[in-house]
């Protein structure tokens, strides 16, 4: 039975990491990723309704909706979270957990990998879904490429939904 270890600090820069990584694979894969797109096509009517009718109402709610969700999003967001990362009890925490063949064993808790509902390997480490938890583990928490790349290959066997993104 092989046993990978990891351990990783729970900073601000790998609490901020794991959370764009999480956030940009969920809209990725929902029908948020399109709001966008609408907000662009309302510019547009915008601009038509400006230039036929003189109304500029739509143009500039659509143009700071633009702007908002091509410049701004992921700023606002990580303002946001910052603030709960700053409140929360698992700030600047060590973590080091033990993967093997029945599952992943932190110090408060054990996760089998039953409990385990998708993990997702990314090039700057992997996004655990459990029951009712989700973990990230970034490469640099694995002493070397064997340990990530033995992780890769029990988590592949262990858990039916593994995407590699």
């Amino acid at each position: 039975m092989s046993k990978v270890l990891l351990s990783y600090t729970w900073n601000r820069e790998t609490f901020l990491e794991a959370s764009q990584i999480a956030y940009n694979y969920e809209m990725k894969h929902s029908p948020k990723r399109f709001l966008g797109w609408v907000f662009i096509a309302m510019t547009q009517f915008g601009v038509v309704a400006a230039m036929k009718k003189g109304a500029v109402g739509l143009l500039v709610i659509s143009t700071f909706l633009v702007i908002y969700w091509y410049a701004f999003r992921w700023k606002v967001r990580q303002l946001l979270l910052l603030r709960q990362f700053e409140k929360s009890p698992m700030k600047d925490q060590p973590f080091h957990i033990a993967a093997d063949e029945s599952g992943l064993h932190l110090e408060a808790m054990t996760i089998s990998w039953d409990q385990v509902k998708h993990i997702v390997s990314v090039e700057k480490g992997f996004l655990i879904y459990a029951d009712e938890t989700f973990l990230f583990f970034p490469t640099h928490a694995f002493a070397n490429e064997d340990d990530k790349n033995s992780f890769a290959v029990m988590a592949k066997k262990q858990v039916a939904s593994y995407t590699k993104a």
